[in-house]
């Protein structure tokens, strides 16, 4: 009885992982890209709104230290 228990939650622990790895990845875009839209007009777009977003990230003012304790 251990064995055919044990032997039914493999299987639905491993049909479970299937399934999750089995699904597409959402669309994240918006909806803002055309169809058709040529490859290498949308990798300039991003690269644009890229550098764009880095434009709004403030420089460091201090020196990051990893092994400081507190502050």
């Amino acid at each position: 009885m251990k064995f055919v228990l044990m032997a039914m939650t493999a299987v639905l622990l491993f049909a479970g992982q299937a399934h999750a790895q089995g699904r597409s990845r959402p669309d994240t875009s918006g909806g803002t890209q055309a169809k058709g839209e040529d490859p290498q007009k949308r990798m300039a777009r991003e690269e644009a709104a890229a550098k764009a977003a880095m434009k709004n990230v403030p420089d460091s003012k201090e020196k990051y230290d990893p092994w400081k304790i507190g502050k």
